[in-house]
């Protein structure tokens, strides 16, 4: 292999480590993005869990 063709190679290994990690970044983003909305869900369902707990409590009393 003649230096160039071994330069031409590791560009194009350069830009598709790139690309890689451009999907691989948007990926997690779009992952962190859906852990946050899961977090919202389950705080809402804590939140009427406490609530439906409270009231059964003030109907035992």
């Amino acid at each position: 292999m003649s230096v160039f063709t071994e330069a031409a190679a590791a560009v194009q290994t350069a830009l598709k480590l790139a690309d890689d990690l451009r999907r691989t970044s948007q990926e997690l983003k779009d992952l962190a993005q859906e852990v946050r909305e899961h977090d919202r869900r389950i705080i809402r369902l804590e939140a009427q869990w406490e609530t439906a707990a409270m009231l059964s409590r003030k109907r035992l009393e």
